[in-house]
C-alpha cells in the first residue's frame, strides 16, 4: 500500500468515525431519520475503506506480476540470442555447456 492509499484509508476511517459519532448524537437528540442517514453514510464509508484497502493490494500484486513477466521476457530474449549464436551441433545439443566457441572446429555444422 503506497502513501496516498494509506492516507485515503485513514481519511475514510476518520470520516466514518465522525459520521458514527454524529449518528449517535442525532439518535440521542430525537432525530431518528438523521441518525439512520448518518448510520448509512458510516456503513458506506466502511465499504469504501475496505474497497480501497483491497484495491491497493491488487495494484501491488499486478505490479509484481508485470515485473515478473518483464523479467521472464528479458530472460527469454537473452536465451534466444544465445541459441542463435551457437555455431555447431555440439554447442546446440549441450546448450553451450560443453562448447567453447573459440576452439570450435565446426566439423558438425548445424544446418
Amino acid at each position: 500500500m503506497n502513501r496516498s492509499a494509506r492516507a485515503l484509508c485513514w481519511a475514510y476511517l476518520l470520516a466514518d468515525l465522525l459520521a458514527a459519532r454524529c449518528a449517535i448524537n442525532a439518535a440521542r437528540n430525537g432525530a431518528p431519520w438523521y441518525a439512520a442517514g448518518l448510520f448509512a453514510v458510516s456503513l458506506l464509508l466502511l465499504v469504501a475503506l475496505a474497497r480501497e484497502y483491497v484495491a491497493a493490494d491488487e495494484r501491488r500484486a499486478a505490479a509484481v506480476r508485470a515485473e515478473r513477466a518483464a523479467r521472464l521476457r528479458a530472460r527469454q530474449a537473452e536465451a534466444a540470442l544465445d541459441w542463435d549464436s551457437l555455431c555447431c551441433l555440439i554447442g546446440f545439443e549441450s546448450r553451450g555447456d560443453l562448447h567453447d566457441p573459440d576452439r570450435c572446429t565446426r566439423k558438425d555444422q548445424a544446418a
